[in-house]
């Protein structure tokens, strides 16, 4: 919440803004197709209260071109005012997805447990760093939570009201990011399994088949709501063939110094393990070998890995390599699983300092990052100075800074700075940043001339694998995910 206004709009918040308040105000769905409705609807929610101007005569509208609708949409406005309001519902999500962690943490393994993973949840550097955006990754992460617990919570015998809360809760999922689309299969599995578990096995699957058929009828009502009851449930299907649309297909994705335009098959679990926190990585091989007991739910703990496999495996092979921020949903899933080892834990004075020990790294990896949670990597990584080493795009930075920058030129007497962002829909000059916007491609193979240069990590790990001079130069400041050069 501190960290708020301190930080600009990120690279796709003003098209999510403005999408979402569009839908409000006119029903019309045309901007940003590529990712369903709930998360924008729920973000531009106060902005509904501060009613500001939406051109719809604009060719902008209707083309339609929605980044630079979204950027005239809100630096048409009062561009602070409205990142602030809108930001708020995103944190509340963020929160019930903390609460939800919480109890389904607590339900298997004790309070203790349950405080324990909620700790680890609210002082993740990366749920943080999303958890406020108004983007869909946290929403999406928050309702698949949601959804897998309400199907724990069903036990062996699903009825008619626990499967329309799940139905629900699956419906808010699918309907926040396509990803969420993919979890009906996960659910069903685990219905089959459940089914297979039971000594009757024919009336399992006939009860299984009815609470599945409640929860794709609570789905629909909740797409069909999402659009608003303004378009057939239909649309939501038909758009799912835009997601990434958008996206160069020769376009050159980075891992490590090497640019690749297939991308890599690791590629998510090497942005996981520089990404998470050592804690989450130390836990994660402490739940591991610690020997069950009889107080671990057995099918809990399937629930909690199924997911954690399934999101993994369906993000390396259907999504781009553009972020960490894709594996959100399996967050929240490890801490529950890894409270696991609590209860165990807290019977000795050595497993309850580990407890406190493990519990307090997390909690400095998050203060020690403020307000700047985006480039965050772990130790073993080289921490946030090494990230344009390793990874690019939202893992480094996503624009959030320029309101820094801003009072690093105006503290410093900087007047015409050299500004290089990720993206071309930045706007220093609304924060007094005397600067046009200058691609990397600029400054390849070329003498620059003399001055101070603001250059994105995005656009810094690009430069360092294109240019070798560019490993060759040292930086004399960083401004979270922005690097500051002298020529």
């Amino acid at each position: 919440m501190l960290a708020v206004t301190r930080l600009s709009a990120t690279q796709d918040e003003a098209v999510h803004l403005v999408a979402g308040y569009s839908y409000w105000r006119t029903r019309d769905f045309r901007i940003n197709p590529e990712h369903p409705p709930l998360a924008k609807l729920v973000a531009a929610l106060p902005a509904l209260a501060i009613n500001p101007r939406l051109d719809t005569s604009s060719k902008d509208w209707q083309t339609p071109a929605e980044y630079p609708l979204g950027f005239s949409f809100l630096y048409g406005n009062d561009a602070d005012r409205l990142l602030f309001w809108s930001r708020i519902p995103m944190i509340v999500i963020a929160a019930i997805g903390g609460l939800i962690t919480f109890l389904w943490a607590r339900d298997l393994f004790g309070p203790m447990a349950g405080a324990f993973a909620a700790g680890l949840y609210s002082f993740c550097p990366n749920v943080l760093a999303h958890g406020m955006l108004i983007t869909t990754d946290v929403p999406v992460a928050t309702f698949s939570l949601l959804t897998l617990y309400l199907f724990w919570r069903q036990g062996s015998r699903p009825n008619w009201r626990n499967s329309l809360g799940t139905g629900l809760a699956l419906g808010a999922a699918m309907t926040s990011k396509y990803s969420g689309g993919i979890l009906p299969v996960l659910i069903a599995g685990l219905a089959a399994y459940r089914a297979l578990r039971q000594t009757d096995r024919r009336q399992a699957f006939i009860a299984e088949i009815q609470s599945l058929s409640i929860m794709a009828a609570a789905c629909l009502f909740v797409i069909e709501a999402a659009y608003l009851f303004s378009a057939s449930p239909f649309l939501y299907f038909k758009n799912t063939a835009l997601v990434n649309a958008n996206h160069d297909p020769n376009y050159q994705y980075y891992l490590m110094g090497q640019l690749k335009p297939s991308g890599w098959w690791y590629y998510f679990l090497a942005a996981f393990a520089f990404k998470a926190t050592i804690v989450t990585l130390v836990l994660l091989l402490l739940a591991a070998v610690q020997t069950p007991s009889g107080m671990v739910s057995r099918w809990g703990e399937k629930i909690l890995l199924a997911g954690i496999g399934f999101y993994l495996v369906a993000i390396s092979v259907g999504a781009h390599d553009l972020g960490v921020r894709y594996l959100m949903p399996i967050f929240p899933l490890i801490y529950v699983w890894a409270s696991r080892i609590v209860p165990a834990y807290s019977k000795s004075t050595l497993g309850r300092a580990v407890l406190v020990l493990v519990f307090g790294w997390q909690v400095w990896a998050a203060v020690s990052s403020f307000p700047d949670y985006i480039p965050y990597f772990n130790e073993l990584a080289g921490g946030p100075s090494a990230g344009p080493d390793l990874l690019d795009d939202s893992n480094v930075d996503w624009g959030q800074n320029l309101k820094q920058a801003a009072a690093y030129v105006q503290q410093r007497g900087i007047e015409h700075p050299v500004y290089s962002p990720i993206s071309s829909f930045d706007n220093p000059r609304h924060y007094g940043v005397n600067s046009e916007l200058h691609p990397p491609g600029e400054f390849v193979s070329k003498t620059l001339p003399t001055g101070t240069y603001i250059i994105s990590g995005h656009n810094l790990a690009w430069l360092k694998t294109v240019d070798p001079a560019w490993k060759r130069y040292t930086p004399v400041d960083r401004i979270g995910g922005l690097w500051v050069y002298r020529f």
